[in-house]
């Protein structure tokens, strides 16, 4: 039986979110790129580290509004490139996504809480250089972004490689086949819950606070009854 018009512009749109070949790739392309800020990271690490010592040549290299070392630039280069090299040729089978489509919710609230407390402690990092260091003096800036003025400092750098480092680690181990299907055993059994009605769980919401402040006002008053009654009999004061 011949198509009609309207079958075939069916058959021809392509599906919601693109083809999974096309999801995989960004995907690849987005952890080449972080893998590749992560090396820089380090890099800029590196190179600013060994540019506090004098045993790698004065600082003599102008980098933005400090200085640097020529050794320490070329030092720092070798440690971020042999990162970069090092995991797109160890891990770079594992830089995909595993399951994708599977336990979406669940893994990503995995990832986020991990990058919600792993960003907290980049920042903690991040900040805790005093003033006077010189991790903390401006390299580039001020850089106007999104109407608000930001310096890049040296302790960016340290910063951010803790966070890409921490990170890959993580997206690693709750890659790994086991993980993937916990998270995603989870999510199943999660949708097997019965959840109450808005009205339901609003009851005993309701219920709960009033009898929480129900014994709290009881053992306000017997503390402090007893109280008065010890002080009345001299006991313990």
């Amino acid at each position: 039986m011949p198509e009609t018009m309207d079958e075939k512009k069916v058959q021809e749109q392509p599906a919601p979110g693109g083809s999974p070949a096309s999801k995989a790739e960004n995907f690849r392309l987005f952890a080449r790129a972080w893998v590749v800020l992560l090396g820089l990271s380090w890099a800029g690490t590196v190179a600013h580290a060994l540019s506090l010592v004098s045993w790698l040549g004065n600082a003599s290299v102008k980098v933005g509004s400090i200085l640097m070392s020529p050794g320490a630039l070329v030092a720092g280069a070798a440690v971020g490139g042999a990162i970069i090299f090092g995991i797109f040729k160890k891990l770079g089978a594992q830089m995909v996504y595993a399951r994708p489509g599977l336990g979406r919710a669940v893994r990503l609230t995995a990832y986020g809480g991990m990058l919600a407390m792993t960003a907290f402690g980049a920042y903690a990092m991040y900040m805790a250089p005093s003033i006077a260091s010189s991790w903390w003096k401006t390299v580039f800036g001020p850089l106007t972004i999104f109407g608000k003025e930001f310096t890049i400092k040296p302790m960016l750098f340290p910063s951010a490689g803790v966070f890409f480092t921490v990170m890959s680690g993580v997206f690693l181990m709750l890659n790994r086949e086991k993980w993937a299907d916990f998270l995603i055993e989870t999510e199943g059994e999660i949708k097997k819950v019965s959840w109450p009605a808005r009205k339901e769980y609003m009851g005993s919401a309701m219920i709960v606070v009033l009898v929480v402040a129900v014994v709290s006002l009881f053992l306000h008053y017997v503390d402090a009854g007893l109280s008065r009654l010890m002080q009345y009999m001299g006991v313990g004061f």
